[in-house]
């Protein structure tokens, strides 16, 4: 005899071996798209947030280079700026994705102890892997501001 008659002589339910596999199959179904949502939504968020501190660090290491007494050259302060942050995206080279900008614009002009900002801008549907419509728009921004030494 096998369990399951030996069960059902004495009374006892016979034994249910894989009768919720269907409703697992079901619920991973239901579960799994809003899970893969999230997960990549966080991803999406986070490479998000690095590309905007990569901005921000980018904007510092190009005003470094401009409050230099030694810098005259705004080119020298760009270059600065895009090594950086070539790091973190490959467009950091072209000047129509990344740009980069400077004031005042005439650093040679610039006396000790005035004021230099570098800004660094790129728009999200440059640096998105996933770009929803609601961030094609819009740009992400690093600013530094420092005294010309």
């Amino acid at each position: 005899m096998n369990r399951v008659t030996m069960r059902r002589e004495n009374g006892l339910r016979p034994l249910k071996r894989n009768c919720r596999s269907a409703s697992a199959v079901v619920e991973l179904a239901v579960v799994a798209p809003v899970f893969f949502l999230l997960l990549f939504g966080l991803v999406e968020l986070g490479r998000t947030l690095m590309v905007k501190h990569a901005l921000t660090e980018s904007a510092r290491a190009g005003c470094r280079e401009a409050i230099l007494s030694t810098t005259i050259n705004l080119d020298d302060a760009d270059q600065a700026a895009r090594e950086l942050l070539f790091a973190y995206t490959s467009g950091a080279q072209d000047s129509s994705t990344c740009r980069v900008s400077i004031f005042p614009s005439d650093l040679s002009a610039v006396e000790r102890g005035e004021e230099i900002t570098a800004v660094v801008e790129i728009d999200c549907a440059d640096i998105s892997w996933i770009a929803p419509s609601y961030m094609k728009n819009k740009t992400l921004r690093g600013e530094a501001t420092m005294k010309r030494e």
